[in-house]
Order: structure tokens, then C-alpha cells, then sequence
């Protein structure tokens, strides 16, 4: 449960910085306009307790209404994220599915997917202290959970990222968990296709 909404906060985060630095209104603005985004992750957890680092590695799509999040190694594994559930994939194919009905941590977390996919800035501001820095050719953003649920899993989440000819990229996203824990989660190979292939539809289709 606390790993499905960790995942969650980190890509609902994520979605409203993928634009130019000038503003958070414009940085919205823009990822209303992309349909989708793929890509490559490197996951750094830090342990608070003995500085003790963890990695895996693995690949992630972000499309209007559903993402996945593909773990590659040490293990592999999948979550997947709609408006209505959240369904995590073990290696084995064993499947767990946590519906979002009557559950007001995930209605929290689809209201701010809803806002950063429509360009709701407003909407975002209502989830989150928003503390947005932009200069040259480098962004940052400091998000704080104002909902006292979402704050007893995790302190605040830090996206950077970097700014080419007028196009923006994430770089990083760095989570500060209620345990002091740190996750860190650094991006690569970024692309915005308008259409999503077969196979990559495939992943999205639980029948």
C-alpha cells in the first residue's frame, strides 16, 4: 500500500514540470499538450538509518489517463496506474489490485493526476505547497503534501530538471519520505510520442 502511493506522489508529481521554467501556470500549460512520455529510470533509495544505497533500474510510460512503471532489475516487476485502480505485476504474473472506490488516499492522489494532466494548476495548488524556481537553463520544484495522510508517508518530492532550446526535461526527482529515507529517481532517453505502439498498449489491457 505505502509503495503503491510512494510510486504514485512521484509520478503524479512529476507530470506538471515537463515545460519551459518560466512559470508553473506555463509548465502545466505545456503538459497538457503531451499525450505521452517514455522512458528510462535509475531508482536510488538511500537508508536513513545507515546511508545504505539501493538501486534498480527499469522503464516507465506516462499516457493521458494511465502509467506504468516497469521495474527491469535487481527484480523485475510492474505497476500500473489508472483513474480507477492501481495494479501491481510480480515477475511470477501474480497480480494486486487496490481499487480506488471509497479509498480517500487514492481520491487524493487521481484528483492530482486529473490537475497536472488537464493543466489545473489551481487544482495542484489545492493538494500541495508549490515552491517553483526557474533560471537559464535550469528548473527545480518543491512540492509539499497539504493532505496529513499523504505528509505521514512523505515529507516533500524535489523534481529538477534542465532546459534546451526552449524544451524542457526532468532530470531527477528526489523523494524525502516521513522516515528520512530518500528516493531518488534519475531519468533518461525521454520521448514524447502522440501514439503509444501495440506492444506498449498491451500493457494498459487486463482482460
Amino acid at each position: 500500500m505505502k509503495k503503491f502511493i510512494l510510486i504514485a506522489l512521484m509520478f503524479f508529481g512529476s507530470l506538471a514540470l515537463y515545460a519551459q521554467a518560466a512559470s508553473l501556470e506555463e509548465v502545466c500549460k505545456s503538459l497538457a499538450s503531451r499525450p505521452n512520455t517514455t522512458g528510462e529510470f535509475v531508482q536510488i533509495k538511500t537508508l536513513n538509518a545507515n546511508g545504505r544505497q539501493l538501486k534498480s533500474f527499469g522503464t516507465f510510460i506516462i499516457s493521458t489517463e494511465e502509467i506504468l512503471w516497469k521495474t527491469e532489475k535487481p527484480f523485475p516487476s510492474s505497476l500500473i496506474l489508472t483513474k480507477d485502480a492501481m495494479v501491481q505485476i510480480a515477475a511470477n504474473g501474480k497480480r494486486s489490485v487496490m481499487d480506488g472506490k471509497d479509498n480517500q488516499i487514492f481520491a487524493n492522489i487521481s484528483e492530482t493526476l486529473s490537475s497536472v494532466f488537464s493543466g489545473n494548476v489551481d487544482q495542484l495548488k489545492k493538494n500541495f505547497e508549490c515552491d517553483f524556481e526557474g533560471e537559464d537553463t535550469l528548473w527545480k520544484i518543491t512540492l509539499k503534501p497539504k493532505d496529513s495522510t499523504i505528509a505521514s508517508v512523505m515529507n516533500f518530492l524535489e523534481l529538477g530538471g534542465s532546459l534546451e532550446g526552449g524544451l524542457a526535461a526532468l532530470d531527477y526527482l528526489e523523494m524525502n519520505e516521513a522516515s528520512s529515507n530518500k528516493i531518488r529517481y534519475e531519468f533518461a532517453n525521454q520521448k514524447y510520442p502522440k501514439e503509444l505502439s501495440a506492444d506498449e498498449k498491451t500493457n494498459f489491457i487486463f482482460e
